[in-house]
């Protein structure tokens, strides 16, 4: 595949785990790969993925030939998350959004975080969707988000220490110092207006959880 066209076309990887991806919306024309049993998710879904990448160690059955299939060993040093992006980044991709990387068991989470992370590091654009967790990284500048009232926001500090100001939530925050070690953040609300989070230094997650 030509890597720089494919720069200019996001990705798309559903994970395992039992958050489901029924609300989240995957362009047509985006690469989609499924990480071991997040293709049984795909399936449920009506998604048809480009590529199918793992160890197979939690999928009841493995598709035809028509999909492209990448089999894993099952003794490894990434998780098949892991091993699904640094395939996207290889093949050129530098949009990467995990879906369904939330819930279940919590070191498979506390894992795709450090995904993202991962993918903060090397330059290339990530984010998490589901349908009841969204998660972004932000180390430098603004984002806004939807005022979905539907959800909890929470924002945590993942370096020792993060200046964080947060507009139009329930419990805004103005040139804070957050720490890593206490989670002033969790189960903010939003309000009727965009909520704008600025992080001056340091990085901070961002989460919008389903209530």
């Amino acid at each position: 595949m030509n890597g720089n066209l494919s720069k200019n076309k996001p990705c798309y990887i559903i994970c395992g785990g039992p958050e489901g991806c029924k609300t989240v919306n995957i362009p047509k024309d985006s690469f989609t790969i499924c990480a071991d049993s997040g293709y049984e998710k795909a399936v449920a879904t009506g998604i048809v993925p480009d590529l199918l990448i793992g160890d197979f160690d939690s999928i009841s059955s493995v598709p035809n030939d028509e999909i492209e299939i990448i089999k894993a060993p099952v003794h490894k040093d990434y998780t098949d998350t892991m091993l699904a992006v640094k395939t996207a980044q290889q093949r050129g991709y530098a949009d990467i959004t995990l879906v369904g990387a939330c819930m279940g068991r919590t070191d498979h989470t506390l894992a795709n975080i450090q995904t993202l992370k991962y993918m903060a590091k090397e330059g290339l654009t990530g984010r998490i969707c589901g349908d009841n967790t969204d998660a972004m990284l932000l180390s430098g500048g603004s984002v806004e988000l939807f005022p979905d009232k539907s959800r909890y926001l929470s924002v945590f500090s993942l370096s020792e220490k993060c200046e964080i100001t947060i507009e139009n939530a329930e419990y805004p925050l103005e040139h804070y110092v957050m720490t890593d070690y206490f989670p002033i953040g969790v189960s903010n609300k939003f309000t009727d207006k965009p909520c704008k989070i600025t992080v001056y230094n340091g990085e901070a997650i961002i989460l919008s959880v389903k209530k």
